[in-house]
């Protein structure tokens, strides 16, 4: 078995059982809409319950449900397959896979849950000088809440990006550099040796 695959095998549910735990407790100890405190000016635990995407787009529409069902069933099966061709040597995208997979499968299981929605609580927010500049970025001074299953998928997509951008780019310029160039090419092949 490719290590690649036990590392999926281990950690995927390791990441989707933590998700679904954290949700669980959030539902079972806080009323929806509540909030605690946890450090002042810039965490709380919430409640909230997102029945759409991220920052609840498409959450009053009648075919969320299906539509996310579909997009999400087509991304397990490119993550899969894009999982089946790594390389032995390409552990950053393997994490960076099996994170997207994890998170994907963590809010999916929650849209097919009853409610039909996301569990959200970790509250992350702005105050004193910096409550204006972020309130500016984003149009107020908390980020919108989200949950262990995002955290995943965020993490995922910035190792994939680090892993495009600067991994390949490097592999690219080295292989580019070791490989001769046309003209190193025939001045090898005209050696003292080949020469009348």
């Amino acid at each position: 078995m490719k290590r690649h695959y036990r590392l999926f095998a281990i950690f995927v549910p390791i990441l989707v059982v933590l998700d679904q735990v954290t949700k669980y407790w959030i539902r079972e100890t806080m009323n929806l809409g509540a909030r605690r405190e946890v450090i002042p000016g810039f965490f709380n635990l919430t409640h909230q319950e997102n029945r759409g995407a991220a920052w609840g787009i498409l959450a009053d529409a009648e075919w969320r449900l299906p539509f996310f069902v579909v997009v999400t069933l087509i991304a397990f099966i490119v993550i899969i397959g894009y999982y089946r061709n790594l390389k032995d040597d390409e552990d950053l995208m393997a994490w960076s896979l099996l994170a997207i997979f994890a998170g994907a499968l963590g809010n999916f299981i929650d849209r097919l849950s009853p409610r039909h929605s996301v569990t959200d609580f970790l509250d992350f927010y702005a105050s004193g000088w910096a409550a204006p500049i972020v309130r500016k970025i984003i149009g107020h001074n908390h980020w919108p809440s989200f949950n262990v299953a995002d955290s995943c998928i965020t993490i995922g997509v910035v190792l994939f990006a680090y892993h495009a951008i600067v991994i390949e780019l490097q592999a690219r310029r080295d292989g580019s550099a070791e490989s001769p160039g046309p003209a190193a090419s025939e001045s090898e092949s005209e050696s003292p040796e080949s020469q009348p």
